[in-house]
């Protein structure tokens, strides 16, 4: 399969839009309409169990990369780090 999915948040999280390119784009985009309407934050669509596999599990994955800075950036690291110091 091939296409794009791509949205626009705030740095707190809040969903500003979404576009999605590609086959079926039309259906995927739904869930994205009703998290606007509704004001849900990325982490709603983050949570939501698709079934794999399938296109829908792309908005999953788009939802889920908001969060790939913060669980593999240098904070985290210097956390990781600080705990593996008390390892035995």
């Amino acid at each position: 399969m091939r296409g794009m999915v791509k949205v626009v948040t705030t740095r707190n999280g809040r969903i500003l839009g979404a576009s999605i390119v590609g086959k079926g784009a039309g259906d995927l985009l739904a869930p994205w309409t009703m998290a606007l309407a509704q004001g849900l934050p990325i982490s709603a669509m983050a949570g939501v169990i698709a079934p794999y596999p399938t296109r829908g599990e792309a908005s999953k994955r788009a939802a889920g990369d908001y969060y790939t800075p913060t669980l593999f950036g240098p904070r985290t690291r210097k956390i990781v780090g600080l705990l593996s110091l008390f390892r035995r």
